[in-house]
């Protein structure tokens, strides 16, 4: 068995299982937002803020892994660095589309942030980054289970 190749291969699967975590405490925020008032509230949401942006460059990191390890699998089997670089598989396709769609949830966080310190419509914003993080929720979960099977046909 060749070791680089696998792991190459398992770098982004486990990277991407430490940001699920972290995605699924990020989605948590709106059972703590209830509880929370004041300055406490207030410090949590610049807390959610920062969080939410490192989970963004995160995701760029875990797909950009995903990309190198199939690079790499591509050189070790072909000699060819970019002959696997594409994604052949739906969770591969998913990946990059899941990247954009965080890209959009973070500039509807943005933008509800913006509404909420001028007090412009931030109720609609704030549902919109509410239903975008329910839509990506639904999504990471889809792509991993895809993600898991597909870890048997490259394996």
């Amino acid at each position: 068995m060749d070791y680089i190749r696998v792991a190459a291969l398992l770098a982004h699967p486990i990277l991407a299982s430490a940001l699920i975590f972290w995605l699924w405490q990020q989605y948590s925020w709106r059972k703590q937002s209830r509880i929370l008032k004041g300055e406490e509230r207030r410090a949590a949401i610049e807390k959610h803020q920062k969080s939410g942006e490192l989970i963004l460059w995160s995701g760029f990191a875990v797909v950009g892994v995903a990309f190198l390890g199939r690079m790499l699998a591509g050189w070790r089997s072909q000699g060819d660095l970019f002959a696997e670089i594409w994604p052949t598989s739906l969770h591969g396709f998913i990946g990059p589309l899941g990247l954009i769609l965080l890209l959009v949830m973070v500039n509807l966080g943005k933008k509800a942030k913006a509404k909420r310190d001028s007090n412009d419509n931030y109720a609609v914003e704030k549902l919109k980054h509410g239903r975008a993080a329910d839509f990506i929720m639904a999504l990471v979960f889809i792509h991993a289970f895809l993600g898991f099977l597909y870890i048997f046909s490259v394996i």
